[in-house]
């Protein structure tokens, strides 16, 4: 018989002549560090090495009826009979211990059935007579040894040679018995030699000192994340609030005085018509908080040409930064000639929301806007855009627009109402919602991560569109009709992407992204997806005619030139701008001038502070989903089932070799290599070098957190 060891000392001692050992005694252990756990060795066999899998066997039952609980219930980690149950069902809760110990084995082997020879067979009566009796007469030492040698003598003979002494006894017998230890550099094996006598020579002893043990390592902790917290639990909305209106800022009341600059300006305008010989003159203003439009009605036969001809000397007689006229005003035989306040009003996300026609309204998806021309609030729905471009430079009120289209959002809905994607790669603009539970994933920052998003947002779609099909439902709003009261109903909530910078996505992610947004601007409105781009740069070449043609819906700040103002509202004069929130709104060929709503820092902070005290975000997938999806360009299910234990095995081991894979496990090359590639994928070993181990990249955490990400897919 072979034993491991690794190092050898020699010792001889005298089998009979042992000297005084005047060493102190001590028991070789390991060392125990309290409240820490050492990992745990893989199982080895003493005879088949690591070979043998480490794993329970149940002796196989050749019946295939009976009572299995009977049978099985006492190897059960968690039974299922209670200790009552199992006392009821057969007589007691220990049940599996009657055949060791039951009734008619006592009676045989006590002194009641011994007397009672006929009461036991032939096997049993022999059993019977060789137990000792406690009462019988008392022997001597001597006497008892004698009997115990001989009886050790009748068994050895009875031994099978062949079998069972082959291993232990040489075949060449020598005098004088030796132990004889040999260390092999190979196989670092024990060899005994035994023969009669029982005289023994140590040549060589192995100390507890010498013995190496695994070094310490300590457990495995995963590395927390900030600043969301992921820990799921089920959130009760039926008790949630939403947020109240007196968190938002309001302006003071508007004043209906006539300012003396508004009667100036008209007084310049009609000089300026009088002086270029236009028959016309301003009849009527309108006041609003960014700009005052002054309406003019031309005389009988006066081209309106006329008065777009001569826009730069209006312009430059009000000293005014920029003007924009509307040759006719739309619904009106007058034309508007807009024209900046001296004093511009503030217009706050508290003064639009706090109306009734937004609080009461039914439309989960209504968005306050801003102030238009006539300072009355502007509201538009999301669910009948149903997609929207917002394009402006920096600066222009973009960014604000934003905050104020999720604030109106998250106002109006429930997590369980209305849930949100945001896309920010400037990593800055939207983070200030990180947290709030109407997201279905961490705010997305990676341009990789955000491909993979769209692409999950695909499959949502297609399969909102089968859930659809299976009820006979044509929209959102039929589903729920059909399928609300149904005790089996699963809700549809609705789901509102939102793309900061989606130029730069657009040029990162290629056709991959085009071709997804491509996809949910022509086919996610009647399952209640949507989807609002930003942009800073609205060029025809990034924003293409396919995608724009499923965007009616166009938010339109100050931009640089005509040019970019065509690309977004196919007409000029968002060139015009004045900026800070000042934008024109296109809505079914129809354009409005308004003036956004603004939403500070502070607003934002408090009411998601407020919303995130009452629930926490319950994600429907998380950035290592996608990462793990994006790593590897396939399904999960094409993930061998060795993968896992594979990867363990390597990391263990801090090398990856194929050779030994296939020896460890048992398995062909081919799929072992398979295996190798897919670790190379998740950027657990490195790329293949020559005829080299691959080497190990990550330790225990990164691989933990690899298997966390498959296990969620």
């Amino acid at each position: 018989m072979s034993f491991k060891h690794k190092k050898k000392r020699e010792r001889i001692v005298p089998g009979y002549s042992r000297t005084p050992d005047n060493r102190e005694f001590f028991i070789p252990q390991i060392n125990v560090i309290e409240d820490k756990k050492t990992l745990r060795n893989k199982f080895v066999s003493p005879i088949f090495g690591r070979i043998v899998k480490d794993e329970i066997n149940i002796p196989e039952d050749r019946q295939g009826w009976g009572d299995i609980d009977k049978k099985y219930d006492a190897f059960r980690t968690k039974p299922r009979l209670t200790k009552e149950v199992a006392k009821k069902r057969y007589g007691h809760q220990y049940y599996e211990f009657i055949k060791i110990n039951d009734s008619s084995k006592h009676k045989k082997y006590t002194e009641e059935g011994l007397n009672n020879e006929n009461s036991l067979n032939k096997k049993d009566q022999e059993f019977a007579k060789s137990i000792i009796d406690e009462h019988a007469t008392a022997v001597s030492v001597d006497e008892f040894f004698e009997s115990a040698a001989k009886s050790l003598e009748e068994n050895k003979k009875e031994l099978d040679e062949s079998e069972v002494l082959n291993d232990l006894i040489s075949e060449e017998e020598d005098d004088n018995a030796k132990i004889v230890i040999e260390e092999d550099k190979e196989s670092d094996e024990i060899i005994y030699e035994d023969s009669e006598g029982f005289k023994k020579e140590i040549e060589e002893i192995a100390f507890a000192d010498d013995f190496e043990y695994e070094e310490y390592k300590p457990p495995l902790t995963p590395k927390e994340t900030k600043p969301v917290d992921l820990e799921k639990f089920e959130n009760n909305y039926e008790n949630y609030q939403l947020p109240p209106i007196s968190i938002f800022k309001k302006s003071k009341a508007r004043t209906d005085e006539e300012p003396e600059w508004i009667k100036e300006n008209i007084d310049i305008i009609n000089q300026t018509l009088l002086s270029f010989g236009i028959e016309g003159e301003v009849t009527n203003y309108t006041k609003g908080p960014t700009v005052t439009r002054y309406e003019i009605v031309l005389g009988l036969g006066v081209q309106t040409k006329k008065i777009t001809s001569i826009s730069d000397n209006i312009q430059m007689s009000l000293a005014a930064f920029s003007i924009r006229i509307e040759a006719p005003i739309p619904g009106k035989t007058t034309i508007g000639i807009e024209v900046p306040n001296k004093i511009r009003e503030t217009v706050f996300f508290g003064d639009v929301i706090d109306n009734a026609y937004f609080l009461n309204s039914e439309d989960p998806l209504l968005i306050a806007v801003g102030l238009d021309i006539d300072a009355k609030p502007i509201y538009t729905s999301i669910e009948s855009m149903p997609h929207g471009l917002v394009a402006g430079s920096t600066q222009s009120g973009k960014s604000v627009c934003i905050a104020s289209i999720i604030a109106s959002l998250i106002t109006k809905n429930k997590p369980d109402e209305l849930k949100m994607m945001l896309i920010d790669p400037k990593k800055v603009d939207l983070q200030q919602f990180s947290g709030i539970p109407h997201l279905i994933t961490p705010i997305i920052d990676d341009p990789k991560i955000a491909v993979e998003s769209l692409k999950y947002m695909v499959n949502e779609m297609e399969s909102r569109y089968d859930t659809l099909k299976k009820f006979k439902a044509i929209n959102v709003k039929d589903y729920y009709k059909r399928r609300s009261d149904s005790p089996n109903f699963v809700p549809m909530p609705r789901i509102v992407i939102i793309i900061e910078e989606a130029s730069d996505l657009l040029i990162s992610g290629g056709n991959e992204v085009e071709d997804a947004i491509l996809k949910l601007t022509q086919k996610s409105r009647a399952v209640g997806i949507h989807i609002l781009l930003a942009t800073q740069r609205p060029s025809a070449d990034i924003l293409k005619g396919a995608i724009k043609a499923n965007i009616p819906a166009r938010f339109a700040f100050r931009v640089p030139s005509s040019t970019d103002s065509s690309v977004v509202l196919d007409m000029t004069g968002a060139e015009k701008l004045l900026g800070k929130g000042d934008m024109l709104l296109s809505e079914n060929g129809m354009v409005r001038r308004l003036q956004g709503a603004y939403l500070s820092p502070e607003e934002i902070e408090a009411v998601t502070e407020y919303i995130i005290n009452q629930a926490k975000p319950e994600y429907m997938f998380t950035h290592e989903n996608l990462i793990v999806r994006a790593q590897t360009g396939e399904d999960i299910d094409t993930i061998d089932e060795l993968f896992k234990d594979v990867a363990n095995y390597v990391v263990d081991e801090g090398k990856c070799s194929l050779n030994k894979i296939t020896q460890v496990f048992a398995i062909g090359f081919n799929r072992a290599t398979q295996i190798v590639n897919m670790l190379e994928k998740f950027g657990i070993v490195s790329e293949n070098v020559g005829t080299k181990p691959r080497s190990v990249l990550i330790k225990y955490e990164e691989l933990a957190k690899i298997f966390e990400s498959i296990d969620k897919l």
